[in-house]
């Protein structure tokens, strides 16, 4: 039988968990928003996002990070340069692993047209060490624990956050 979890397939559930993320926002973005929009995708990731959503004049560079529904994980690591990019900001999707349901989500993010709220000091070491067994610090990641997100329980209430600005009643 197919195991979508085994380390082997991280790629392919990436994309796929990708793509759901995606589906169920363009449905609330079209029927919440009420507004057209457009998704863009960079060739390949170094400058700290997976994907780019324009919604009228709100444009959001978006790293999506994904864990299982229940797990237990404390931080994410954040890509230094995504405080670089317009809106840029952090969706963090719990996955229900027999469903691929999404939610609740975690979002670390400023307000429309603002930049990336400070990263902080947090930093992140490579997890092996080198020839000497020292595990050097990747300079341009910074650790973003959990406390620091704002949660929403559906997809609904992140859209409308990330692109009026207020979360939905």
């Amino acid at each position: 039988m197919f195991d979508v979890w085994a380390p082997e397939h991280s790629v392919l559930r990436e994309k796929v968990i990708e793509h759901i993320f995606l589906a169920e926002l363009s449905r609330h973005l079209l029927l919440d928003v009420g507004q057209p929009f457009e998704v863009l995708r960079p060739e390949y990731d170094a400058f700290g996002y997976d994907i780019v959503v324009q919604v009228g004049d709100a444009m959001r560079h978006i790293q999506l990070k994904a864990t299982t529904a229940g797990g237990s994980r404390a931080h994410v690591d954040v890509q230094l340069a995504l405080a670089q990019k317009p809106g840029g900001c952090v969706v963090w999707m719990f996955v229900d692993p027999a469903t691929l349901n999404l939610g609740p989500f975690l979002w670390f993010g400023g307000s429309v047209g603002q930049p990336l709220p400070p990263l902080g000091d947090r930093s992140v070491r490579h997890s092996r060490g080198d020839a000497d067994g020292i595990k050097k610090v990747r300079s341009g990641l910074r650790r973003l624990p959990r406390g620091e997100f704002t949660r929403f329980d559906n997809i609904r209430d992140l859209a409308m956050a990330m692109f009026s600005g207020t979360a939905a009643p």
